[in-house]
């Protein structure tokens, strides 16, 4: 039997893709009754699906003023983008190997609706195109603890990448920086292909800082 959703989590994944796609950006900020009127919902699936949030570290309950957006920190960013560079690297030296040639057209079709998504400034699927892209090189590998570690890494990023990439000559470079690092995949050229994919990694990470 198919497990019934429940309000509170209908409201979580609401609240969860707000904030992940920018609703907030402007003020940083969010209050239950501005929620209750946006998702149109009662106030007790909002409070349990913010509890939840606030215990991922996507926000902070502050009594009595309301729900601010929480950013993360200089040392957070740091250790997200280290990690992802140490599983990426690693994993793509066996992946390399391991690609076919629907992979690749796959990989490629990701960067080409990428493209449609800087033409249309659309940043939300832009930046979840971004982690389709390193996502499915690490499902060719097939390490499941590599991709519970990237799903978590990416939602946590996911936020400070949408603001970061709302400058079209941002996702320009994003672009460019995979169609990189799918022609060293396309060579098999395994030393270019991880130069190619850390750097693109490093790169992201300065510049969010």
């Amino acid at each position: 039997m198919k497990k019934r959703t429940t309000l509170n989590e209908i409201a979580y994944h609401k609240i969860k893709e707000k904030i992940m796609k920018g609703d907030f950006i402007e003020e940083n900020y969010t209050s239950q009754n501005q929620l209750v009127e946006e998702l149109e919902m009662s106030r007790t699936p909002i409070v349990a699906a913010l509890q939840r949030l606030q215990n991922e570290g996507f926000v902070k309950v502050i009594s009595n003023q309301g729900i601010a957006i929480q950013e993360l920190s200089i040392k957070e960013i740091n250790d997200f983008f280290d990690a992802r560079i140490a599983i990426e690297t690693f994993s793509i030296r066996n992946t390399i190997d391991m690609l076919k040639e629907n992979d690749l057209a796959t990989l490629y079709e990701m960067v080409n609706e990428q493209k449609q998504c800087c033409e249309n400034d659309d940043f939300f699927s832009f930046v979840q195109l971004d982690a389709d892209f390193h996502y499915y090189l690490l499902e060719v590998e097939g390490n499941s603890l590599f991709l519970q570690t990237m799903s978590n890494i990416s939602e946590r990023l996911f936020y400070n990448s949408t603001c970061f990439l709302k400058k079209k000559q941002n996702m320009m470079k994003f672009i460019q920086e995979h169609l990189d690092i799918l022609e060293a995949l396309k060579q098999k050229n395994h030393h270019l292909a991880v130069h190619e994919l850390e750097e693109h990694i490093r790169g992201g990470k300065i510049s969010l800082f």
